[in-house]
């Protein structure tokens, strides 16, 4: 087999594997950026221009959801403490009044919790989509928010809390 010939079966792997994985990557970066389509629609495109570099790199790994899944939760982690340590007190601002926010009489109490994430303040999102959408442990969830344990733990009560629309 050319180099060529080899090159375009590995593109037409690759949007093979973008077309049978796009919904699914695009429906956790949604997850990890609620109401914000522009962000979710960014890291769906970086995961898979990370892919389509391995793939034009000839890295021959096999293209697997995990990789993209994996990727768009290490962007959106990486926008967070980047954004953490340029604007904290705006963010800390926001994420007050955003909670604030969603706790109105009007919300229907049987509002399905998946509905109510995009109302959430950013890092209380991520705390949550790490813990129960991807089952990581609360080690690991402190880890990657750049927390201590006992942060994470606290930081999760709260985000639970919000979801269920008690004020804390």
């Amino acid at each position: 087999m050319t180099p060529t010939t080899r090159t375009s079966q590995r593109q037409d792997e690759f949007l093979a594997f973008y077309d049978a994985t796009f919904t699914e990557a695009y429906r956790y970066a949604g997850r990890l950026c609620g109401s914000d389509r522009h962000a979710a629609e960014d890291l769906v495109q970086e995961a898979y221009t990370a892919v389509l570099r391995q793939v034009r790199a000839d890295v021959g790994k096999d293209l697997h959801i995990g990789y993209v899944i994996t990727t768009i939760r290490n962007r959106f982690l990486d926008r967070i403490r980047t954004a953490e340590g340029e604007q904290r007190r705006l963010r800390l601002v926001a994420a007050t009044e955003g909670a604030r926010g969603m706790h109105t009489n009007n919300e229907a109490p049987d509002t399905p919790l998946t509905e109510q994430l995009p109302h959430l303040p950013e890092r209380d999102r991520a705390a949550l989509v790490l813990r129960y959408v991807d089952a990581l442990p609360v080690p690991d969830v402190a880890e990657a928010l750049g927390l201590s344990v006992h942060a994470a733990e606290s930081l999760l009560v709260r985000a639970r809390a919000r979801l269920r629309g008690k004020r804390l």
